[in-house]
């Protein structure tokens, strides 16, 4: 794949988004005629003196119109699906595959796949809500830490006064799962201040030990964390000084919208940023390379910041 490849796939997908786009125009108009000449026959005289007159008038052409875009969009979506799709396709063989390649070993990259629901609500830390989905599973090694990660997008459904039913978005962002280089045998669960998506610490049920709400010495990360473990005196064996400081200073950098979970040797980090990583442009103008490689290269720094900034990959710890 180059990047030559890419910008193929790329104009292939503008033009044809530009045929459809055009068609979608038309069908507008000629919806709105529709609408027009339903409300105004032709031969029959309209009072258009009141304001009322007026709305009551311009509705039905404003409905038509509506229809025709929406009719319009879903005729462009399903028309442009296979050059959307070998624009993505090449846009993450080329940018993304590669540029994960060349900074993790044993990488496992699939664009399609993502972490399972069930995974995320084994771990009783994150509510999987009413309607999940998931993509860009990345599995790899980065200074010998393994690591699991993937795009998710987490909605709750809700009902208005009204009694009618939507979906609001609870999670965007990542799931992350690390190998941890400490060895422990119990429940610790750091909830940012800006986390919204937690589930209520019920205990783990492996072990029958209930979470407790626990508190540091330190006043500044009690308030940007609530802290629950199972068991208060070996949450601190984590929550040294140094963990304490490093956490605050990479979740400091996110607004405290994550959550860290310790669960059976491992790290999971749920990271609510609002963003979909390793995304490719919109197709409508040349793709600029070099700026493509820094956003590709920022997304991948928050992996390894997590392992950088933790100090994953020092695995001198014994319990």
């Amino acid at each position: 794949m180059t990047f030559s490849d890419v910008e193929q796939a790329r104009e292939a997908y503008r033009q044809k988004l530009q045929v459809f786009r055009r068609c979608t125009t038309v069908i507008v108009v000629i919806a709105v005629l529709i609408g027009a000449l339903i409300r105004f026959p032709i031969g029959r005289a309209v009072d258009l003196s009141s304001a009322p007159s007026i709305l009551f008038n311009i509705f039905p052409i404003f409905f038509f119109g509506l229809f025709g875009l929406v009719i319009g969009i879903i005729i462009t979506g399903v028309a442009t699906k296979k050059e959307a799709l070998a624009f993505r396709e090449a846009y993450k063989a080329y940018f993304v595959t590669q540029s994960l390649a060349r900074t993790f070993t044993n990488l496992k990259h699939s664009h399609q796949q993502g972490l399972d629901k069930n995974l995320l609500r084994a771990t009783g830390m994150i509510n999987t809500g009413d309607a999940y989905n998931s993509n860009d599973l990345v599995m790899a090694s980065y200074k010998d830490v393994k690591f699991a990660q993937a795009d998710v997008h987490i909605k709750e459904e809700r009902e208005d006064s009204d009694g009618d039913t939507y979906y609001t978005t609870i999670f965007k962002g990542r799931f992350m799962i690390f190998e941890f280089p400490k060895k422990f045998n119990f429940k610790l669960e750091l909830i940012g201040k800006g986390f919204r998506a937690y589930m209520i610490p019920r205990g783990n049920s492996q072990t029958g030990r209930k979470m407790q709400k626990i508190e540091t010495e330190s006043i500044d990360f009690n308030r940007h964390f609530r802290i629950c473990a199972e068991d208060g005196f070996e949450a601190f064996y984590l929550l040294d000084p140094a963990m304490i400081e490093k956490i605050e200073n990479i979740s400091s950098r996110h607004g405290y919208n994550i959550l860290f979970g310790f669960v059976d040797n491992t790290l999971l980090v749920a990271l609510n940023d609002g963003k979909d990583s390793f995304e490719p442009p919109r197709p409508n103008r040349p793709i600029d390379e070099e700026k493509e490689q820094q956003k590709i290269s920022a997304d991948i720094k928050t992996i390894t910041d997590f392992v950088d900034q933790l100090s994953l990959d020092r695995k001198i710890f014994t319990r």
